[in-house]
Parts: structure tokens; sequence; C-alpha cells
């Protein structure tokens, strides 16, 4: 992660092109809207080039510029603000979350440099979602308590938990604390991170149908939700526990007067078993998804067998017809396509796909869970 880190100059030049003037200039291709991916004629690709609105039929040019004054206060564009700050929020959060812990900063100058930097980006984060960092607060609060429903910020439940990871190692360091505690100790904010992982996780895997039924349903959002909020919650982990673990064997025959950092340690082993649990489940969900590939299209293709009229068994008969004849209407882009059409093949690379993606998240998952573990015990030395 440093290393990736250092190459985008530690997120500096990303956060540059978060600035309104320099979003002015994003367009997306992704946008069927404006940049349709077909063309009545194979010689002409709006993807393969920036969009010229000169050589482009009529059409297209018309659509093209009206959805252009609607697309800068679009979700792709706040999408895309979030994400540039995403990397200079995780330098942030590891480099001071270590230097909280080691307390050999002088006279804290570096943390209170980072810490005056990471504040607006925050506060820039959660207006990309909608929302003031304070209204922000509340809403992760709120969900990690059980008082507000995770189902209702569903379509940036992402982003919602990377929130709540970057406040947690803001507040961890930070002399001006966003979140609420009983007690000096600052161990609310892992409380908080901790309950939302896990309800988060926890509602898509009830959520999910198996994917034999729903092909796809939600594990792209699961994977995200591993690979990005945990993953930088890991990180942070990792960040605090390598600044503290050489100070806590040398401070090992001390009583917990001596070890002032003890409580967070304490804070971090609970969430780091929290992970580990959480991952356990989802690695549970995952073995019930796996089974035989040729069981598995079988399953698929009797639900295409004398489907309704308006049921997936309806459209892949109409394909089916299309391609047996020739109908100079659809084109040749699309006749070509038609000519290779099989329901049996198409349902057959559905299916390789979802096993490949399962195997994928169940490989990810393992790294993860081999990483706290190794993590868990480090931590598990400095306490005994």
């Amino acid at each position: 992660m440093e290393s990736v880190l250092d190459n985008v100059n530690h997120g500096t030049r990303l956060v540059e092109l978060s600035n309104e003037e320099n979003m002015k200039h994003f367009t997306f291709n992704e946008d069927t809207q404006a940049r349709p991916w077909w063309t009545p004629t194979t010689s002409v690709n709006f993807l393969s080039e920036p969009f010229d609105e000169s050589s482009t039929p009529a059409y297209f040019r018309a659509k093209a510029c009206e959805h252009k004054s609607m697309e800068k206060d679009g979700c792709k564009m706040k999408d895309a603000e979030r994400k540039s700050l995403v990397p200079r929020l995780v330098y942030l959060s590891l480099r001071g979350s270590a230097s909280s812990l080691r307390n050999n900063e002088p006279n804290g100058s570096g943390l209170d440099t980072a810490a005056t930097e990471m504040k607006p980006l925050l506060e820039k984060y959660a207006r990309s979602i909608g929302y003031s960092i304070d209204d922000a607060l509340s809403v992760i609060f709120g969900m990690s308590s059980g008082k507000k429903s995770v189902k209702d910020f569903a379509p940036d439940i992402v982003s919602w938990m990377s929130f709540a990871v970057f406040i947690n190692a803001w507040n961890l360091w930070s002399n001006e604390s966003l979140i609420p505690r009983a007690d000096q100790s600052r161990l609310s904010s892992w409380q908080t991170v901790d309950s939302l992982v896990k309800i988060c996780i926890e509602e898509q895997l009830i959520d999910a149908n198996r994917t034999l039924t729903s092909p796809g349903n939600n594990i792209p959002v699961l994977v995200q939700m591993i690979t990005e909020p945990i993953s930088w919650h890991v990180l942070v982990i990792q960040s605090c526990v390598r600044a503290i673990a050489p100070q806590g064997k040398k401070k090992k025959k001390g009583g917990p007067s001596e070890r002032p950092n003890i409580p967070r340690l304490q804070a971090i082993k609970r969430s780091v078993q929290c992970i580990i649990d959480t991952l356990h489940s989802v690695q549970s969900w995952l073995s019930d998804q796996m089974g035989p590939e040729e069981k598995a299209l079988d399953i698929l293709l009797s639900y295409l067998q004398g489907a309704s009229e308006d049921g997936p068994g309806h459209i892949t008969c109409i394909l089916e017809e299309n391609s047996a004849r020739h109908n100079p209407e659809l084109g040749g882009q699309i006749a070509q396509s038609l000519e290779t059409w099989s329901t049996a093949g198409v349902i057959r690379r559905i299916v390789g796909a979802e096993h490949k993606m399962l195997v994928e998240l169940k490989k990810i998952c393992d790294s993860k869970l081999k990483l706290l573990g190794s993590v868990s015990s480090a931590l598990s030395s400095v306490l005994h």
C-alpha cells in the first residue's frame, strides 16, 4: 500500500483533480445517454476517442449536448470527486494513527498539520454524499446503533462505511474529537466502526438471494465493502500495531499505569476480532453458494424452460429465433452477434463467471483473515 500511495504522490494530485474547476472538464464514457456504445455502422465508436460533436450524427449530438448540461451535477461527478479524496484520506489516516501512538512527534507539529489538512477533506467527502459533516456523523452513529436503517442509505453504503473508518482514524490523533466519548480513551470511534461493519455485512448477506436464482445480486457491493472500507480499517489497525508493538515489548513488565496505550490496544483487538468474525460469516455464505458448475447450469436452464411470456425464457426464445434467420432490420453488428447465440452457452458463461467471482472473493477473505490472525497474535503478545 505504501508503494501505491507513493506512486500517486500520497493522493495530493487526485485531491487537486477533485477541485471544482478541474471537475468541469470531466466526462464519462460509460454514460450511454451521452456516449452510446453502439452505432449503426462498425466504422464509428464513440468510446474509442474523445467525444467530437462535429463528426457525430445530429441525433446523438443533440442528446449529448442535452445530457452534458445535466452531467456536471450528476451522481457520477460526485462519485469521481469522492473517490479522488480516498487515497489522501488513507495516507493521512495511516500517518496520523501511527504517529499518535508513537508519542515521538516534536510538540505534535506533524499531527497538527495533518489534522488541519484532513478535516476539510472529511467535510468535502461528506458533502459528496449529500450531507454536512455533522449530519453525516449523525447518520453513521444512527446506523451503528441501529436507530437508522442501513437500507435507507443503501446506494452509498460503501462510502458511508469508508467515511466512518476515516472519522475513526482522525479521532485517534486529532485534538478536536468529532465523536462523543464517556472517557478520554477515544474508544467509541472503534466501536462505531465495528458495529457499522458488522451490521452492513449482515444486511448484505441476509438480503442476498442465492446466486443461481439471482446471478450477480449483491456480490459487487459485498466485494466493495471488503476491498474498500474494511481494507482501509485493516490498514489503520496495522499502522497502529506497528507503531505500538516495539514500545509495548519494552514496557511489557510495567503495569497498566506505565502503559497508557493499553486501552487503545484493547479497542483495536476487539475491532480485529469483529472483522475476523465478520469475514468468517462471509466465507460461510460463499461456501453455501459454491457447488458443481454442471449442477448450477442445469438449475438455471430449468428456470428458462416453460417460462411465462414476460420472463427470461421468453426473451431467450426470441433471441434464438432471430439467430436462426437473417433479419436485415437488425443491422450488421447485431445480426453478427446473434449468429453465435446459444442460450446454453450464455448460461454456461454466466455460471463460470459467478463461480470465478465467488472463488476470488473467498481468496480475498482468506488473505485478510491470515493477516488479521497475525495482527491478533501481535496484539496478544503486547497485552499479556
